[in-house]
């Protein structure tokens, strides 16, 4: 009688499991989303917020490309995207998995604003106020790991349509916001064809890393004025990704399937009443933050 029991909560919790760890769908898109970094193609606000990283996101597709946005209004989370760096990564759930990853390093600690000639010829450093300008800032770099065919460095100046591209929002502005673009064939090669593919589900996720203590200290000074974007070397953590499993606990370790490493809650559409006491607390916490969703590719119907 006790094994009988024993069973019947072992299946209950199996049930439970699986209902807590659904699948979403991506949102179709009928027209391409130009990648700027403005955000304004999304419509609405992204569907999903997770409150331990304090980062909105979400992700759509069409029949050749993945698009997926990341927005935050949080100061200390987007001084820690910028001087501390993040990656996202997919995950195909095939046997064997498909893993794929896209690295935006840390700001280079110690880089000097750019030069200018005065009216007298002088080289000069500009004031801090002209970082801001759009021409002034320096290229967004991230770097690719897993792809069928683009490899290595990209900047955020690529602008071809065929292939994987990125924009973060200007320095000014007071929503951080970083926009990609992934071609489907980079993912699943030339020959996919998207009513197949899109029965399996991804895996997103997103790895925020830890801001060290020596870079806590140069965030002290930014905070409270616009950040400059970054682009050196450095970022992810750890051995990096190549070959390795997809990390929850690290940029190493294997992605868990759903949920929520590091204990933040993702609220789907409808759900994000919480959102701006959320945000507006400006909370200075820089440990290592991480989060994840399953979900499928949309058919056009």
């Amino acid at each position: 009688m006790k094994k009988k029991i024993f069973i019947s909560c072992l299946v209950s919790l199996s049930l439970l499991t699986s209902i807590s760890a659904q699948t979403s769908t991506s949102k179709w898109q009928s027209t391409p989303i130009s990648i700027d970094g403005d955000g304004d193609d999304w419509g609405s606000l992204p569907r999903f917020f997770n409150s331990e990283a304090n980062v909105k996101y979400e992700f759509r597709n069409d029949a050749q490309n993945l698009y997926i946005i990341l927005k935050s209004a949080d100061r200390a989370t987007q001084m820690q995207l910028m001087m501390a760096g993040f990656n996202v990564k997919l995950k195909v759930k095939t046997s064997p998995p498909t893993k794929v990853g896209i690295i935006f390093p840390a700001m280079k600690m110690g880089e000097m604003p750019p030069m200018t000639n005065n009216q007298q010829g002088k080289t000069e450093k500009l004031e801090d106020k002209t970082t801001t300008s759009p021409e002034f800032m320096p290229k967004d770099t991230a770097i690719l790991d897993g792809f069928a065919y683009s490899k290595g460095k990209i900047t955020s100046k690529n602008d071809d349509n065929e292939s994987i591209c990125f924009a973060k929002s200007k320095a000014n502005h007071e929503q951080t916001t970083y926009e990609i673009r992934i071609p489907l064939r980079e993912i699943y090669g030339k020959e996919y064809a998207l009513e197949s593919v899109s029965s399996t589900p991804l895996q997103l996720q997103v790895n925020i890393n830890e801001l060290s203590q020596k870079n806590k200290k140069g965030a002290k000074g930014q905070m409270g004025r616009g950040g400059r974007s970054g682009g050196g070397p450095g970022g992810m953590g750890g051995g990096g990704m190549g070959g390795g499993e997809m990390g929850g606990g690290g940029p190493g370790g294997d992605m868990g399937g759903g949920g929520m490493p590091g204990g933040g809650g993702d609220m789907p559409e409808g759900e994000m009443g919480s959102e701006t006491q959320a945000e507006g607390s400006n909370s200075l916490s820089m440990n290592r933050k991480s989060f994840s969703i399953e979900f499928k590719l949309s058919i056009k119907q």
